[in-house]
């Protein structure tokens, strides 16, 4: 006696009707109101991903058009009928499914435009269903549009697609569209345990939710997996059976990433890469895992362990949210954003491998950079009269400036006494220390998401003795200038500044564009001036870069001189 034959649970468990279509209400729903008022089109374009249910949808349509149970059409199809019963199987006479992709010829859509009016046989309609429509030749097209323009009236036509772009827009307007989406986590795993209780196997919560975003938003993608999990654990399937019959990497090997990172190990991240490529894996899904990975912390940091955004076991739920204390919302934005561009792009496995370790050398040493940068911020201020530096090479007081010194050396002998630092040290002093600032940008984001976010391209140049906090933005700062041009905006971080420091109670940034130095220089050359008359812009900027201490400090740190303030400007 011959076994019977195995039947894959995408085909086993596919939906018959349209109440068991998962995720796609809004299609569903149309549908059925479309066959009870009698409202059915002709030509119907179905759109979206693959594995969603567009060519499943299709055949219970035709069931329902067809369904001989009924004296008209209905939107319960019986699925017993001859009708439906070879309509399921694929081989009923009159509703036809064809593949886009291998008859595309002008050839064979003649085929479909004369046999399409023959009257059909068992039916109440001829129908149609070509799969990948975005195949056809421009030429096939435009045979299709004429049959699409003078239907016959049993003739209808279901094309489905997922790339709607390819398909002509004179095509499109002739069918009634339909936009299926990505189904939700939560539905995919509903679906999962109704298929598991059917087939009398468990499983346990954490494996089907990874099962379910592994799937992205993809059913049959969902059932393939879950199908192949079936013969690999028999009984029983866990989180831990995910990751090995996927090929999955780990998670320790991310959580001993995120150490290295966090200690500044650049040979041990090197170390584990290796490990990972060694054991066979496939790189590309590694540095996708990464992305959930860092994913994963980020909303670990602003909404919490979330259950159900998470969906992890509770020991893994525990190490994210231990390590996820110890980044601030910025470090994390940047470092999802930084992974997303790594995602896609690559040729070769060396390549991504060699801009993955590229990536991670230079995520580590961003406090290095950080710190290079607060230096150079403190010697611009010292140039500017700004607040002083508690660097103890600093003299105490400055040397006597030559008569014809320029307003930047006179901006460096402030003539108001500043308060020394240490006699308030519970202020804000963000030109000395770069740890005061991030607090700054943490409690923002814990106040607003898009206020840390866009305060994190800030930085700090010193606070007045008027409370005024001078920010500048980093290079390539866009958004984050065009979010504080507006007030709302301004009074938000105004508001927060007062709250949660001592010294600072408005803000003033500078311009978007700082002025270039030569640029600068080649102003148009000034005219000789009167006693007592203020150089013009052009000329101070040509003479502080002229300077011999100036221009050792640019050339050090590559900079370039954004402001220059004399303080008699505003003498009286």
């Amino acid at each position: 006696m011959t076994a019977p034959q195995y039947m894959a649970i995408a085909r086993k468990w596919r939906p018959q009707t349209f109440d068991e279509v998962v995720g796609q209400d809004h299609i569903t729903r149309t549908l059925t109101n479309a066959i009870k008022s009698g409202r059915i089109h002709h030509a119907f374009l179905f759109i979206g991903s693959r594995g969603i249910g567009k060519t499943t949808t299709a055949r219970i349509l035709a069931k329902a058009l067809n369904c001989t149970s009924s004296d008209a059409p209905t939107i319960s199809p019986c699925n017993t009928c001859d009708n439906c019963v070879s309509i399921s199987a694929g081989n009923n006479i009159d509703v036809i499914e064809i593949d886009g992709a291998s008859n595309n010829g002008v050839d064979d859509i003649r085929n479909i435009r004369d046999n399409i009016r023959m009257v059909p046989t068992s039916g109440r309609y001829k129908i149609y269903i070509i799969d990948e429509v975005h195949q056809l030749s421009p030429g096939a097209f435009n045979a299709l549009l004429k049959t699409l323009e003078e239907p016959p009236s049993h003739g209808i036509f279901i094309l489905a697609t997922t790339e709607a772009h390819k398909i002509p827009a004179t095509i499109i307007s002739r069918c009634q569209r339909y936009d299926f989406r990505r189904v939700v986590v939560s539905d995919i795993v509903s679906l999962l345990k109704k298929i598991l209780a059917k087939e009398k196997i468990k499983a346990t919560d954490e494996a089907l939710y990874a099962i379910a975003r592994i799937a992205e938003g993809g059913v049959r993608d969902a059932q393939s997996i879950l199908d192949e999990l079936i013969t690999y654990c028999e009984k029983q399937i866990t989180f831990e059976d995910v990751f090995e019959v996927l090929g999955l990497v780990d998670w320790q090997y991310f959580h001993a990433l995120c150490d290295a990172m966090l200690a500044g190990d650049v040979a041990r991240q090197l170390e584990i890469i290796e490990e990972v490529v060694s054991a066979g894996k496939d790189l590309s899904q590694f540095v996708e895992d990464i992305l959930r990975y860092y994913r994963n912390l980020l909303v670990c940091l602003t909404v919490g362990s979330s259950e159900m955004l998470l969906r992890l076991p509770q020991s893994e739920m525990d190490e994210m949210r231990k390590r996820a204390k110890r980044f601030s919302v910025v470090k994390l934005i940047r470092l999802v954003e930084q992974f997303a561009e790594l995602v896609n792009g690559f040729d070769s496995q060396i390549a991504q491998r060699t801009a993955l370790e590229t990536l991670l050398i230079q995520l580590t040493r961003v406090d290095v950079e950080v710190s290079l940068d607060t230096v150079m911020e403190k010697l611009l201020l010292l140039g500017k009269g700004g607040i002083a530096s508690n660097v103890q090479a600093v003299p105490e007081s400055p040397p006597p400036n030559p008569p014809d010194a320029g307003p930047h050396k006179k901006a460096a002998a402030a003539p108001a006494p500043q308060p020394p630092p240490q006699s308030e040290p519970e202020k804000l002093s963000l030109g000395r220390e770069e740890a005061v600032w991030r607090e700054v940008v943490n409690r923002a984001g814990t106040r607003n998401a898009a206020l840390g976010i866009h305060l994190g391209r800030v930085h700090p140049l010193g606070v007045d003795t008027d409370g005024v906090l001078t920010l500048a933005f980093e290079p390539g700062a866009e958004k984050a200038w065009s979010y504080f041009q507006k007030s709302k905006n301004r009074g938000l971080l105004e508001q927060m500044l007062q709250e949660e420091t001592t010294n600072a109670q408005s803000v003033f940034f500078l311009e978007k564009t700082v002025p270039d130095n030569t640029a600068a220089s080649e102003q148009a050359t000034p005219t000789p001036k009167q006693d007592g008359e203020k150089p013009e812009a052009g000329d101070r900027y040509r003479r502080a870069s002229k300077d011999p201490a100036v221009a050792v400090v640019l050339n050090e740190f590559r900079g370039k001189i954004v402001e220059i303030h004399d303080p008699t400007e505003n003498a009286e």
